[in-house]
């Protein structure tokens, strides 16, 4: 094997033009070197099936090592949290994902740091492991099936696929593993934390509560990154955000399911002589067949909903942001929303919205209402049926005592 030459590499500098291939087992090995912007000088051997191949994944690989936040200088013994830190989680938010999309996997991410804001313990995270020990099928196998146990099987799923996408395949790169462990990988799922059959039964505090209509009452709606291409402008992404508050803030005033609040039109939607805002479901509108008027609890929402129906101009209270005399496109809305919940989630470190929605805002009103309303009133408020009697007998015809009687969900908890 020819001598390569010895010039000094300069910084950002790779020697991998000047090297020559050597045979190696049943194809081509490449040895060159890189020197990185901060100076160091690093040994690099290269495998491929041919001479062409290894000078192009030698390219590659350098190309990654520059790119890379801290120009990649590590080592097998290197802490995999630290590269996680530094590369995973930037590769995730590098990639045009949903925004839902995105969350999740920036969850899973936390989960396989074993970072999760419940009272259970990772015992088998990838905490504490170098990278070698890491990438061991044994250990991502029982870190695995802990999130299962623990998180269920579909966090196990977007755990696995960061772990291979964005944890070992960011390796390879590196040339700091041979092969994706992730690849062949079983994981058995047989212990996994079942869901709920329904959603449902669990409630917000008052405090949470509070804090989440605060929230939404002062997110900025223009605070979205303004696109580098794509369907849509950014004035539209802006009328957007600004919907999806709009449905969450309403949801969580009324227990409206989704399906019920984002799709009435202006001619279903009222303002009453006190100010408050009215969605009048029919019976074609609600699972149960029988429509309701539902007040809007809260006069700050039902001012934002009446500015809102004031301006409308389609017949949706709740249009396409791109075109006003269109329907929403459900599973854009869909998608958005979720993306909001899951903002809520990290942002309010309310882990209940990573995996409860409407349903949630029903459960938290019917619990903090409790004391404040009849349960028969509460019961046709919500659209809960627990008795027969009831849903059929008992309207809400009083809106002006049921938001009164809601003050409560205003009042700040004595210290």
């Amino acid at each position: 094997m020819a001598r390569a030459a010895t010039t000094r590499l300069e910084p950002g500098q790779h020697s991998i033009d000047r090297a020559k291939p050597f045979p190696h087992g049943d194809g081509w090995a490449l040895r060159w070197r890189l020197r990185l912007p901060g100076g160091k000088l690093l040994d690099k051997t290269t495998k491929a099936p041919t001479k062409g191949e290894v000078r192009a994944r030698a390219r590659r690989t350098a190309d990654s090592l520059l790119k890379s936040p801290g120009n990649a200088d590590w080592t097998p013994t290197s802490p995999v949290l630290a590269y996680m830190e530094a590369v995973t989680l930037p590769a995730i938010r590098a990639e045009r994902l949903a925004e839902a999309t995105t969350r999740r996997y920036e969850l899973a991410y936390r989960l396989l740091r074993g970072e999760c804001r419940q009272k259970h313990k990772h015992l088998h995270s990838l905490a504490g492991l170098s990278i070698h020990d890491a990438m061991r099928p044994r250990n991502l196998t029982r870190c695995l099936e802990e999130i299962g146990e623990l998180h269920g099987a579909k966090n196990v799923k977007h755990a696995k696929t960061v772990a291979k996408k964005y944890l070992a395949g960011p390796l390879r790169v590196d040339e700091l593993i041979e092969v994706n462990p992730l690849a062949d990988l079983d994981v058995d799922l047989s212990r996994a934390k079942r869901p709920a059959v329904s959603r449902g039964g669990h409630a917000l505090t008052l405090e949470e509560y509070q804090r989440v209509i605060e929230y939404l009452l002062v997110a900025d709606p223009e605070d979205v990154p303004r696109p580098k291409r794509g369907r849509w402008s950014h004035d539209t992404q802006i009328l957007q955000r600004a919907q999806v508050i709009d449905v969450v803030l309403a949801q969580a005033n009324t227990g409206l399911r989704t399906s019920e609040l984002a799709t009435r039109p202006v001619s279903e939607c009222s303002i009453d002589k006190d100010g408050t805002f009215i969605f009048w479901l029919p019976d074609t509108a609600v699972k149960t067949r029988r429509g309701r008027p539902v007040p809007v609890l809260d006069p700050r929402v039902s001012a934002r909903l009446a500015a809102r129906l004031k301006t409308a101009k389609g017949d949706q209270l709740f249009p396409a942001p791109s075109d006003p005399s269109k329907a929403w496109d459900p599973r854009t809305r869909d998608r958005k929303i979720a993306a909001l919940y899951q903002e809520m989630a990290t942002d309010l470190k309310i882990d209940l919205f990573e995996f409860e929605r409407g349903h949630l805002w029903r459960t938290t009103l019917n619990t903090l209402l409790y004391d404040r309303l009849p349960e028969a009133t509460r019961t046709r408020l919500l659209g809960h049926s627990p008795a027969v009697n009831r849903q059929f007998y008992t309207a809400v015809t009083d809106t002006k005592s049921v938001v009164e009687a809601a003050s409560i969900l205003r009042e700040k908890p004595e210290m």
